[in-house]
């Protein structure tokens, strides 16, 4: 029974993929034949970072820009501490005080349903 969430197949020895001598075994496609002109020791990392605007903009379809300069927005803190943030809102002058929260409104009466029903209808 193989472990879950791993390959069927398992390769050790030179045929790994974390194996130095891996491409001199492996026949390589032109892309790859390319890119080994690089050191072998230090081959070149992708950042897997993916910036905050470009998953709101991924997840929601929507992108955040400065209002000035139109560039993407970027995160540059993730404030935790209720303290800090009251102190960052004292200092943007903007209210520190969580506004008072109403109660939703009842549905509307069935008689006004029917009502907006009908002059949809027309």
């Amino acid at each position: 029974m193989p472990s879950p969430r791993r390959h069927l197949t398992r390769y050790c020895g030179v045929l790994s993929s974390h194996s130095r001598l891996r491409r001199r075994v492996v026949p390589q496609t032109e892309a790859e034949a390319s890119t080994t002109g690089k050191s072998e020791e230090n081959p070149a990392r992708k950042s897997k970072y993916i910036p905050w605007a470009e998953l709101l903009h991924r997840t929601f379809g929507f992108e955040l820009v400065c209002a000035k300069c139109h560039a993407l927005l970027r995160l540059i803190a993730l404030v935790k501490n209720q303290d800090v943030a009251k102190k960052i809102l004292t200092a943007m002058h903007l209210p520190t005080e969580v506004p008072e929260l109403h109660p939703a409104r009842p549905p509307p009466p069935a008689e006004r349903e029917a009502r907006d029903a009908e002059d949809w209808l027309n």
